[in-house]
């Protein structure tokens, strides 16, 4: 009798198992190897630094995934699939974000279990949005030094250098110098509580802050955003990257200032050394 009640156990053990676990469909699955930036006359430079894709079925998160992907879709049936291009946001990796001034692609497909659909997504920014952008393919420069720098300010068109197009920033501090600091000549206004970015292109052999300098009460005021590790080491050849950051909370603390100025600094991680930092596509963007 103890036997039978032993075995009557084990059965209900594992009928109860089939019941919490109980075998999951076969998903669909969404291949994306790439996608394309279509950017509008007027918004600047297509070059990005998408790190990822969102992925959604019928309004509900999928996942986020890097490329290339196999994305796995349990909804079977007519779905809606949407996916939308996601950022580092502040170059950090911890804080990844949509990014909130590019559509998203939308597809409608009849999923069916272990199908496998391959599509490329297009992204690109808004309309209606606020997009100030220099590029440096201009005669002059419109950086100018932050009080006493010991800093050169130019423009360079070296091929090997430059980014894009057919010129960059260059901004250079002299061995045995302490600062080089300097800022964009351009007073901008800048609503508090609205979602802005400042995405550009890079490249410096130490560390560098970027920032929002905001005029109140006739007085300058500091703000830091973000610091920015080198992409390269000693002088050679500029090695590129480029970096979204979010100046949104600065804007909104900042209440009472009259208006907003962007500034770069830079201070010798090692005594006596000489700084290099290119910059190139200066976008800030906000609705």
């Amino acid at each position: 009798m103890r036997e039978i009640l032993q075995v009557l156990a084990l059965i209900f053990l594992f009928t109860s198992c089939e019941v919490i676990n109980p075998d999951e469909p076969d998903p669909s699955f969404i291949y994306i190897e790439e996608f394309e930036i279509a950017n509008q006359p007027g918004q600047g430079t297509n070059d990005h630094k998408i790190s990822e894709i969102w992925a959604y079925a019928d309004d509900q998160i999928v996942g986020v995934y890097d490329l290339p992907a196999k994305i796995p879709v349990l909804n079977k049936g007519n779905t809606n699939l949407s996916f939308f291009a996601g950022i580092k946001n502040n170059g950090l990796s911890l804080m990844r974000i949509k990014y909130p001034f590019f559509y998203g692609h939308e597809v409608d497909l009849n999923l069916t279990a272990n199908s496998v659909d391959t599509i490329r997504p297009t992204f690109g920014y808004f309309e209606d949005l606020s997009i100030v952008q220099k590029d440096y393919d201009g005669n002059t420069p419109s950086m100018i030094p932050l009080n006493s720098n010991e800093g050169e300010i130019s423009m360079i068109s070296n091929t090997e250098d430059v980014f894009e197009g057919e010129r960059c920033g260059y901004y250079r501090l002299l061995a045995g110098s302490t600062n080089l600091a300097f800022k964009e000549d351009q007073n901008l206004s800048l609503e508090s509580g609205n979602t802005i970015f400042l995405e550009f292109n890079y490249s410096c052999n130490n560390i560098f802050n970027i920032g929002l300098i905001s005029r109140e009460n006739n007085t300058d005021v500091k703000n830091l955003a973000v610091i920015i590790n080198p992409t390269t080491e000693g002088l050679q050849n500029p090695v590129w990257n480029k970096i979204y950051i979010d100046l949104g909370l600065i804007v909104k603390e900042r209440v009472d200032a009259q208006y907003f100025e962007i500034y770069f600094e830079a201070i010798p991680d090692q005594s006596g050394k000489e700084i290099e930092l290119y910059l190139d596509n200066l976008k800030l963007v906000q609705f």
